[in-house]
């Protein structure tokens, strides 16, 4: 198998995972999952304690990662400064990993 087929097949399982993934809020705090079934949301993230510091995100989907700051998470987004692109706003479902250095 070749890169080019394994790139694409590992693209098209993400593609999956996500829209299996996929939820809509609603003003109650509370995520209505695709099967009908509520969770509450909890309320803050243990990434709060992050917001301002440097990191970097590791994506499903991308080889490198996105090195910047932690501006502000959500329960589907987090908001990512970078210095290159400018601010990217990232899909939680599609992060893999993220690293905060050590200051």
């Amino acid at each position: 198998m070749d890169a080019v087929t394994i790139m694409t097949a590992v693209n098209n399982l993400n593609m999956v995972n996500t829209l299996n993934m996929l939820a809509v809020q609603d003003e109650n705090s509370f995520i209505v999952t695709e099967n009908g079934k509520e969770c509450e949301i909890m309320s803050g993230s243990m990434l709060d304690a992050y917001i301002g510091k440097d990191c970097v995100v590791s994506l499903f989907n991308d080889v490198g990662g996105i090195k910047g700051k932690l501006m502000d998470v959500d329960a589907q987004w987090v908001k990512i400064e970078t210095s290159k692109k400018g601010t990217q706003i990232i899909n939680r479902n599609i992060i893999r990993s993220i690293n905060f250095e050590n200051k």
